[in-house]
């Protein structure tokens, strides 16, 4: 796992708990401070990654979010390749990675599995 990866994600959480105490605001649960850490992350790679297609006024407004994987276990080999590249380099990488297949599917996948793994790396270094 990337050490940078981890206190960034370490001084981010505690810099949310931080602020919500000085605020008087009840403080979520870890795991929820460590999602919004990584859902920043990804909005952050998201806004230098141009955009591969142009949206039409013909576009219907709704497009369902469909699994372009003949099965489940296809699509987690690929989350779990996505979350290797995440965890040895960084979530932006990995992100950019996931765009270039155009399904956000795997986006969200990788979105809530490196929450878990995050989390349970900061509770085994005793942070949360």
């Amino acid at each position: 796992m990337d050490n940078s990866e981890i206190n960034f994600i370490k001084e981010r959480v505690l810099m949310k708990k931080e602020q919500m105490v000085r605020e008087g605001l009840t403080t979520p649960e870890d795991k929820e401070l460590i999602r919004e850490t990584i859902e920043e992350q990804i909005e952050e790679s998201l806004k230098n990654y141009p955009p591969t297609v142009e949206v039409q006024k013909s576009t219907p407004s709704f497009t369902p979010s469909v699994p372009m994987y003949s099965d489940d276990e296809e699509a987690q080999g690929k989350v779990d390749e996505l979350v290797v590249i995440a965890l040895k380099d960084n979530i932006p990488k990995a992100v950019i990675t996931a765009l270039k297949t155009g399904n956000a599917f795997l986006i969200d996948k990788l979105h809530d599995t490196l929450v878990d793994k995050y989390y349970q790396e900061l509770k085994r270094q005793k942070v949360i």
